[in-house]
């Protein structure tokens, strides 16, 4: 019995990232992602204004080809800015990662939780080639914190189907 109960909270793939060191990756990258992903929500609703805590080469500028950038249809998901749907899958991934190691969840929820962000992050790296050619080829803009956020996203993408199987 005891045996069993152990078996429910155990990761997906016990061999994969033992110890807490192992998710060290995925949170850094989740951590930056959510950085960038509140960046660009502040720059949507109107409080990026010259700021200057922000190198400029990060496009921090009022009128800098980032900040135009979220005032464009291409910043919206079914009218949600992406950057707020960014949060919420960094917070889930950051939720994941740290749940990971000795899942309290039950191992059937952990799997549907880990195969929900793996179609949330293909969703992203499908959508960032379109937003990608959607900056060089129709507002013949770079956006180094866009790019930021796609590798981001395609890292993290290897890594959750890494860990799945």
């Amino acid at each position: 019995m005891n045996s069993a109960r152990e078996g429910l909270s155990q990761p997906i793939h016990e061999n994969m990232y033992q110890g807490s060191a192992a998710w060290l990756p995925v949170i850094v990258l989740a951590v930056g992602g959510l950085t960038d992903a509140l960046y660009f929500t502040f720059a949507y609703y109107g409080r990026i204004r010259k700021a200057r805590w922000v190198p400029e080469v990060l496009c921090a500028r009022e009128g800098s080809s980032c900040v135009t950038v979220v005032q464009t249809p291409y910043a919206r998901v079914f009218g949600v800015p992406n950057s707020v749907l960014g949060i919420l899958y960094y917070v889930a991934v950051i939720v994941w990662a740290a749940e990971y190691p000795g899942s309290a969840l039950g191992q059937a929820f952990f799997a549907i939780f880990t195969d929900t962000l793996i179609a949330m992050a293909a969703d992203s790296v499908m959508l960032a080639g379109y937003l990608i050619y959607a900056l060089r080829r129709k507002l013949g803009v770079d956006c180094p914190f866009c790019y930021t956020a796609h590798a981001i996203n395609a890292a993290l993408l290897v890594l959750l189907i890494v860990a799945r199987w």
